[in-house]
């Protein structure tokens, strides 16, 4: 559902942006039609100069401006805050902060070092590796990325039924809502 919402404000967007070409022609149009009038009709040269200079004040802002800015829209804009653990009846048995950090080791803890989320508790940890998955923050937004684990991991976006499995080292951004799986063991965005 969320991933139709997207897809829907996207056309709306697209449309929008299409519009503002069209106004912007526009608007070229008639500025480069005001200068041209001016220059071919000298009736009124103080008010034809006035147009001449108001027309090419105009046309140098939109120019140096770049013109009207598109806003950008993605899923997930929330500030991701934390991952919880659930169990297979949906509830909540563990959660992580991760507000702040900038990357974050998902698997289980034991000789080979300690890792952020360690799943070594959970129902289905003789599937999770002990490294198995990796989140990286840029900037605002998220990333999951699958480190070569035995049994996978999966991602489904928010509103979405469709799991998909990630490739090792192919980062894939998350959002809020998202679920993360971990072999079995799911990880909610939050």
């Amino acid at each position: 559902m969320t991933e139709l919402r997207i897809t829907e404000v996207a056309d709306v967007e697209s449309k929008r942006s299409g519009w503002i070409v069209f106004l912007n022609v526009l608007i070229y149009g008639i500025l480069a039609g005001m200068v041209t009038y001016a220059l071919l009709r000298p009736l009124h040269y103080k008010l034809q100069m006035a147009t001449v200079a108001v027309s090419a004040i105009m046309a140098s802002v939109l120019v140096w401006t770049g013109g009207p800015r598109k806003r950008e829209i993605r899923e997930g804009a929330e500030a991701v805050a934390k991952i919880v653990l659930l169990d297979d009846d949906g509830e909540r048995v563990k959660e992580w902060f991760v507000k702040g950090e900038t990357s974050v080791l998902i698997g289980k803890n034991g000789h080979r070092g300690e890792v952020d989320i360690d799943l070594s508790d959970c129902e289905y940890a003789s599937l999770v590796s002990p490294e198995h998955a990796v989140l990286n923050r840029v900037g605002d937004r998220w990333y999951i990325e699958d480190t070569e684990s035995h049994s996978g991991t999966g991602l489904r976006k928010a509103g979405s039924s469709e799991t998909r499995r990630l490739v090792a080292e192919e980062p894939q951004e998350i959002g809020t809502g998202d679920m993360v799986f971990i072999a079995n063991t799911r990880l909610l965005v939050k």
